[in-house]
């Protein structure tokens, strides 16, 4: 929310907030206080940018229409200043009494019944950071609670695909892991795709039709991964999905609850493409052992039609012709017994 004050004329170079010292109420009660000698010498010049951070007091509804400051208190002590804007004008945009907000303005001075009073003169107020990162974690620890996470396997299909998906991470970085996902994966069957913020990846991972998500997010924005639009996303998405920061993120709610939501997290993006180049491998191996098992029996079906299609044989088949039957699709299901005994250890 912007307020410029009527009775202002603010040099646009401090305007900025970044450059605004960040203070508590109290403590822009004692910089008036000290700074009480200079106010007076330069009584309507004196003006010192400053952030504070606080929580609106309460005013009564009666008193709206003769004063039109904003208490803003401090959270430890209760010291109050004065904020020169309206209440009705901060709940208009959503803030009221009991919320912690950051305000950006310029301290000035002001004569009431004969003493040098402050006057912060509102520039621009929005909830704290903090205030408002509580209420996002709430609200996702509340999501979690009532959508436990579903893990899937590793897809086994023949001609799977993979979306590897960046936030805060440019397609050229993303087309670098390339080469270290192995020969199996190439542009042929890998959608390279770079997103900023929370909304466009929720929207990417909603409908994907790949078989794997590769999810790789820059530690800067990990906190943009913590609403719980992504994270319904995250968990609904039908992929196999497996995800990596690209950078050291915060040890924050993000690397403590992300992990926990993917079939596969990875501290590195080396590691996760490692990870998948031998998950891949042992995929097509099993491929290979399954179609060489199909071309045997094929095989062996093609070999007993040949010998029930011999000129010259009754129509009665002889013994010889059964025992050979026999041998041929026992050997046949010996074969397949064995196979599928060795691929379901493998997999236990």
């Amino acid at each position: 929310m912007e307020v410029f004050s009527r009775r202002s004329s603010v040099a646009p170079s401090v305007r900025p907030e970044k450059g605004f010292p960040v203070m508590a109420p109290e403590q822009v009660q004692l910089l008036f206080r000290r700074r009480l000698s200079e106010i007076c010498a330069r009584f309507e010049d004196w003006q010192m940018p400053v952030t504070v951070r606080g929580v609106i007091g309460e005013v009564r509804p009666d008193h709206w229409r003769r004063r039109e400051s904003t208490p803003l208190l401090d959270e430890k002590t209760g010291t109050a200043i004065l904020l020169d804007i309206s209440p009705s004008l901060l709940e208009g945009d959503g803030l009221h009494a009991g919320e912690r907000v950051r305000v950006c303005g310029l301290l000035r001075a002001h004569l009431h019944q004969g003493q040098v009073m402050p006057r912060f003169e509102v520039l621009a107020v929005g909830r704290d950071a903090e205030e408002k990162a509580d209420r996002q974690r709430e609200e996702l620890l509340q999501f979690l609670r009532g959508t436990p996470p579903q893990r899937r396997s590793f897809p086994t299909r023949e001609g799977a695909r993979m979306l590897l998906l960046g936030i805060g991470v440019g397609v050229d970085r993303l087309k670098s892991m390339e080469q270290a996902l192995g020969g199996f994966w190439t542009e042929r069957n890998v959608t390279f795709r770079a997103v900023q913020g929370d909304g466009a990846a929720g929207q990417s991972l909603h409908g994907v039709e790949e078989d794997i998500v590769f999810l790789v997010i820059a530690g800067a924005q990990a906190v943009e991964t913590e609403s719980a639009m992504f994270m319904k996303a995250l968990l609904h998405c039908p992929a196999y999905r497996v995800l990596v920061y690209d950078a050291a993120a915060d040890d924050g709610l993000p690397s403590a609850v992300l992990p926990h939501m993917v079939d596969c997290f990875f501290r590195t993006t080396v590691e996760a493409a490692t990870f998948i180049r031998q998950q891949s491998s042992v995929v097509r191996q099993h491929q290979d052992e399954e179609r060489a098992h199909q071309e045997e029996l094929a095989a062996l079906r093609a070999s007993l039609a040949a010998l029930a299609e011999r000129p010259g044989e009754t129509s009665s088949p002889s013994p010889l012709f059964l025992f050979l039957a026999g041998l041929c699709l026992g050997g046949g299901l010996v074969a397949a017994s064995l196979w599928g005994l060795h691929h379901l250890f493998q997999g236990g």
